[in-house]
């Protein structure tokens, strides 16, 4: 069933999070849940998403994509040490 399907990919993605130790990505604390929903209890980050930092300053120059390149193959690296893979990486999921 579809909510079978949802259940695992939460589990997933729980575990996927609890695995990767990083200083570029959200601590994941725990999870809860209840009769309709399940939460996931993160680190806050305090910022923007990429997306709206390229809406509100245009383009990135050649620092500021080098540092978020970086940022992120450091990331990827540490997911594929795991056996994990980054299926939405887009702006939007980006601090």
């Amino acid at each position: 069933t579809i909510k079978s399907k949802l259940e695992k990919h939460l589990v997933n993605e729980r575990q996927a999070l609890s695995l990767i130790s990083s200083p570029f990505v959200m601590e994941f604390i725990r999870s809860y849940k209840d009769d309709n929903y399940v939460y996931f209890l993160t680190e806050f980050i305090n910022g923007i998403e990429l997306f709206e930092a390229i809406r509100m300053i245009g383009l990135l120059n050649s620092e500021q994509t080098s540092f978020y390149a970086a940022q992120l193959l450091h990331i990827i690296e540490c997911m594929h040490q795991k056996s994990l893979i980054y299926r939405d990486l887009k702006p939007e999921n980006v601090m």
